[in-house]
């Protein structure tokens, strides 16, 4: 299943003995589960991680995990990266791993606040540190601290973001992967599923099941095709990139490089995925859909051998 466009949850213990199989029915296609918060030990395990793990993997539904972070300093941050690590040994899941940065329960305030500075350079180690270990790293954080205390260019534009804004819309302004569109507070569909009570409702843009398979990230074996990318633009993508990058797609159609044609806007669609995914397997890479660095790289190379 393509997730891209599609609608999940968030679930921790706070839910108790969540049914997953109600959450599919009433139309989530995801779900992002809590595996604990702050350092590696054991009892900051949340105590349903296990269970609704288990409960994701039989109704089939993609799962992935986040930490909420009490982190006050990059040890601390190293130490709740290797809390995760210990969770997900000997678990794939297809959905990111996620570093929760925001301060619900006042324990920062209470603590000092970190600056801003060190709040980044938390972030920073955690998501390195995560990848490091072969897992798809992602930052959730409010639109108040992404924009605030998170607005570190070096961070927001090297890993994935899900963005928390309960609105009908989201309001942040760089390129994000998930969005967490409701809670308690929801605009859009409601604050409840049925069976279920209020949960946190969330929405991806991009399909990481099957960016994660093919990357060989979270514990899978890469598959036999090469991945270009595994970040770039994506169907649902809207900016000057974006347009830029049809620009020269359309040039290559023009020099027979590609066959897909698409309209002269700066919306990634169903077109221009097609168009990315036909100069993808002219190299012999894995179809993801996924323009980057390389892509860009890899195309101009086809365009200027052409000239």
């Amino acid at each position: 299943m393509n997730i891209n466009g599609k609608k999940g949850v968030d679930i921790s213990s706070a839910n108790g003995n969540v049914s997953i199989d109600k959450i599919k029915s009433a139309g989530y296609d995801f779900v992002m589960i809590r595996c604990g918060y702050g350092s590696d030990i054991a009892s900051q395990d949340d105590s349903q991680f296990e269970n609704n793990v288990k409960k994701c993997e039989a109704a089939g539904v993609p799962w992935g995990a986040y930490l909420y972070s009490y982190a006050l300093n990059t040890d601390e941050a190293k130490s709740e990266a290797r809390h995760v690590a210990r969770l997900l040994k000997n678990k794939k899941p297809t959905m990111p791993v996620a570093f929760d940065m925001e301060d619900g329960d006042g324990y920062k305030a209470r603590n000092g606040m970190p600056g801003d500075k060190t709040l980044v350079a938390i972030c920073k180690t955690f998501l390195s540190e995560i990848k490091k270990m072969g897992y798809y790293p992602m930052l959730y954080s409010s639109l108040s601290w992404l924009n605030n205390q998170l607005n570190d260019k070096s961070l927001l534009t090297s890993y994935d973001i899900w963005v928390a804004q309960w609105s009908s819309s989201c309001g942040y302004k760089g390129s994000y992967g998930m969005w967490q569109y409701g809670g308690e507070v929801n605009y859009i569909d409601g604050n409840t599923i049925p069976g279920v009570g209020v949960i946190d409702k969330d929405k991806a843009y991009k399909d990481y099941p099957s960016i994660i398979k093919n990357g060989g990230y979270n514990n899978w074996k890469k598959s036999g095709a090469r991945v270009l990318d595994t970040s770039g633009y994506t169907k649902g993508d809207k900016s000057t990139g974006v347009f830029a990058l049809k620009e020269l797609l359309m040039i290559s159609k023009q020099l027979k490089i590609t066959t897909q044609g698409m309209d002269q806007n700066n919306i990634f669609g169903d077109g221009t995925e097609n168009a990315v995914n036909q100069v993808l397997k002219k190299g012999g890479y894995r179809q993801n859909g996924v323009a980057g660095n390389n892509f860009v790289k890899y195309l101009y190379g086809l365009i200027k051998a052409k000239l």
